[in-house]
């Protein structure tokens, strides 16, 4: 089976059926086709508080999938580091790259745009990007050694160990955010960078051309999302994609003026409110006939160079979903082939 370099899926766990195990088993089912198809990865992001999506504890998640394939990079996309203990997290870390023969990929984030889940795990907003920074520097440490020793304003360790110990001697990581101080993080530290579905490309161009790792550092490739619906016929591929994204646009807009903030409205994703229309969010979607979609593609690559493209089905119709995946693989893929230029080997 020829693997996808450069391709991933972003298996959306979310229930519109009402029915949660429904809901998990569709997911599942639409990644395990991904690795029949030839994707190389799968990324799953976390979620609380919500009745729709049914992503809240991504470790059981990717333990489940770990057991149902054997070849597709699992992805935590990203895991919401401030609302978790880094020691239980190192833990869980450590049992999922076991279990999957050491395919997790982990991707970490300050806690999205949803006010219930910094209302509820007592974090504040304002506050999550330096607790995201400090829990990831005691997580690094507890993967990379034992008899570890850690002071940090929340987290004071000594001579501590964590067991079972990672199988690989460096797990990849990613920072979730475009944000120019986590950018500046991911470059000093090796990390890779994830881009959300709504960063326009000129954004992303910009920060990208400002991100050098030190030399001899192999950071992960840049992984990409954009919301994807393939369809033989174009004008139908859109009208398809619409009620999702219109969805999502509304939730954001909803968001922006909810999550208490000193400084204001905040910006969901590191996004202005303009990147949240209906317009704005197609044109940086990957949405169309395989014609469209093989141009929509080549058009990134062009724009941003090499890079990981994580699309995320824009439908809420798994059937729809599996056949997007499909239709990229027989008629999109053949015509791109691989442009991440530095495959990630598990």
């Amino acid at each position: 089976m020829t693997v996808m370099k450069g391709y991933a899926l972003f298996a959306n766990f979310e229930n519109p059926f009402g029915n949660t195990r429904r809901a998990l088993h569709e997911s599942i089912e639409t990644v395990i086709l991904a690795e029949q198809l030839g994707f190389e990865q799968v990324w799953l992001t976390e979620h609380h508080f919500n009745a729709f999506s049914v992503s809240a504890a991504l470790f059981p998640l990717l333990a489940n999938l770990a057991a149902q394939t054997s070849r597709i990079g699992l992805g935590a996309g990203a895991l919401l580091l401030p609302f978790h203990d880094p020691v239980r997290v190192a833990e869980d870390i450590a049992t999922v790259d076991a279990l999957s023969g050491g395919r997790l990929l982990l991707g970490v984030g300050k806690g999205g745009p949803f006010p219930d889940q910094f209302r509820h795990f007592g974090v504040a907003h304002d506050a999550s990007r330096a607790r995201l920074f400090e829990a990831l520097a005691l997580l690094e440490k507890l993967l990379g050694g034992t008899g570890i020793d850690h002071d940090s304003p929340h987290h004071h360790y000594r001579n501590l160990s964590v067991y079972p110990r990672p199988i690989r001697p460096q797990l990849p990581i990613w920072l979730a955010s475009l944000n120019e101080t986590s950018v500046s993080l991911a470059a000093a530290r090796g990390y890779g960078l994830m881009g959300p579905s709504a960063a326009p490309v000129e954004k992303i161009h910009s920060l990208l051309a400002g991100y050098r790792p030190h030399p001899g550092d192999a950071a992960p490739p840049f992984v990409l999302a954009r919301y994807f619906l393939f369809h033989p016929d174009d004008e139908r591929a859109r009208r398809e994609a619409l009620p999702f994204i219109r969805d999502f646009a509304g939730n954001m807009r909803a968001a922006r003026q909810q999550i208490p903030s000193a400084n204001g409205p905040i910006a969901p994703f590191g996004q202005e409110a303009a990147a949240f229309g209906e317009d704005s969010l197609l044109a940086n979607a990957i949405v169309g006939s395989p014609a469209a979609c093989i141009a929509q593609c080549r058009a990134l690559q062009a724009a941003i160079g090499p890079h990981v493209l994580l699309l995320k089905p824009a439908s809420y119709d798994p059937k729809s979903s599996r056949r997007s995946l499909s239709l990229f693989a027989e008629q999109i893929y053949p015509h791109l082939g691989s442009h991440c230029a530095a495959p990630l080997h598990h």
